[in-house]
């Protein structure tokens, strides 16, 4: 793996740590535009720009002990980058550690929630702008638009929020929620898998993303998917599609970032 920045510029080791990061800058399926293999060094140098402390859940990320391990190698085939990557989790998470993965594309969730259910039944939270149900796309089975499809093979419950974007047959699929109703359709006897496409976001608050979509959730909604997220078991997380690219104002990944640290915040700190 290579390393050339680390977030919130921590130089934690690997032992020391109980939050890990690891890049995953896969850009391999991209349908539309591109640009996500950039995204975890983005949302490393963005991190530059923000405090560790958060005020609205009254804590200081550096408390969490982040370790940073680099990216994976982005030259690789997409099967040899998706199997390391779970490999990595699984180590992480088999080392009591909470796994941070930083796409690349959201097909990286896949190998994510499959370490993570080796150790146990799981469920996964799923904020996305689109359903990424399909059965396959472009003849992929195994894709940025095939992910949560895959994801609802692997775990015992699927939720997404955030979706206004669908392909026509997904509506008929019970996995989607409101803001006001999902957290009543996670089940507090599993652990808790998140995922979150950049996309959910109102693209007015983070237009940097590979498919962006009108309508979304705002700043507040996100931390208010936080605080719901409290009473569940959350094992970690993955942070997807921000192709910064088409953001030169930077904001998105600044957005990415601030993601990350309320989110450590929250849940594990």
């Amino acid at each position: 793996m290579t390393q050339r920045l680390s977030f919130l510029g921590t130089s934690l080791s690997y032992p020391e740590a109980r939050v890990v990061i690891l890049g995953v800058p896969l850009e391999r399926t991209t349908s539309w535009r591109g640009g996500q293999a950039q995204g975890p060094n983005a949302i490393r140098s963005a991190s530059d720009s923000v405090e560790f402390f958060s005020h609205h859940f009254r804590k200081d990320v550096r408390d969490a002990k982040i370790a940073d391990l680099g990216d994976l190698d982005p030259y690789q085939s997409i099967e040899e980058i998706l199997s390391e990557e779970e490999a990595e989790v699984e180590r992480i998470l088999r080392d009591g550690k909470i796994p941070i993965v930083l796409g690349g594309e959201h097909t990286v969730v896949i190998p994510a929630v499959r370490a993570a259910r080796k150790f146990g039944p799981l469920q996964v939270l799923a904020l996305d702008a689109h359903s990424d149900l399909r059965e396959e796309y472009l003849g992929l089975k195994v894709c940025h638009a095939t992910a949560l499809r895959r994801t609802s093979e692997i775990v015992e419950n699927l939720v997404i929020v955030g979706a206004r974007s669908f392909f026509g047959p997904d509506l008929e699929e019970p996995f989607f929620a409101t803001l006001q109703d999902f957290p009543e359709k996670l089940r507090p006897d599993l652990s808790l898998w998140l995922s979150v496409d950049l996309d959910a976001l109102d693209p007015s608050l983070c237009p940097g993303v590979t498919n962006p979509e009108p309508g979304g959730l705002s700043w507040m909604d996100f931390l208010e998917v936080l605080q719901a997220l409290r009473r569940f078991r959350v094992i970690g997380m993955d942070l997807v599609e921000l192709a910064p690219v088409w953001d030169p104002s930077g904001v998105s990944a600044v957005c990415a970032a601030k993601i990350l640290i309320e989110t450590i915040a929250a849940l594990w700190t």
